[in-house]
């Protein structure tokens, strides 16, 4: 929790010096970038983690990864992280910034599970449905689960609707496995 907490205030920090300089579009398409690659990339995860490696050498492994491809604000503020110690938040900072973002644009992401690929008219009228409850622009990320068999998983900001026919199953497992034998009949 204290990491969140960090990471909110360092993104906040950040946001705040991309609305002054008005760059924040460009500001959150190099954050998208650093939270995919400090994500996939399991080695540079290890990296900012190791003790062992000065922040000297961090930030040049930082500076040959992103330096080209994002801003030199971003890239700035990328070894702010690093002279502070922070390196190993700076993935969490940067989805943290990306949230910032999401809510300054009044945008909200659903998260759609499906058993199998539905179509993008489904997923527009989802998004519009949604979009007339939230009052907010919905992005609608699909992802295909086919243990779920069937129906569908919605998830938007703390809320998850479980319409799935494996949550049904469950459900169905359970009343079964109570006992409803009644000695003495």
């Amino acid at each position: 929790m204290k990491q969140i907490l960090l990471a909110k205030r360092y993104a906040k920090a950040l946001f705040d010096l991309a609305i002054e300089e008005k760059v924040i579009e460009k500001i959150n398409v190099d954050m998208e970038l650093v939270a995919v690659v400090m994500k996939e990339n399991r080695e540079l995860r290890r990296l900012m983690i190791n003790p062992v490696i000065s922040p000297g050498r961090k930030k040049s492994i930082i500076k040959s990864i992103f330096g080209t491809h994002i801003d030199k604000r971003s890239l700035a503020f990328l070894d702010i992280l690093v002279r502070k110690g922070r390196e190993m938040e700076i993935g969490e900072i940067a989805v943290q910034f990306n949230i910032l973002f999401l809510d300054y644009k009044n945008i909200a992401i659903a998260n759609l599970v499906t058993a199998t690929a539905i179509n993008d008219d489904l997923g527009k009228r989802i998004a519009s449905l949604l979009s007339s409850h939230t009052s907010k622009e919905i992005k609608v990320e699909k992802t295909i689960e086919p243990e779920i068999i069937g129906g569908f998983k919605l998830n938007m900001d703390d809320y998850l609707y479980d319409a799935s026919i494996s949550k049904i199953i469950r459900k169905l497992h359970k009343e079964f496995d109570k006992n409803l034998f009644i000695k003495g009949f």
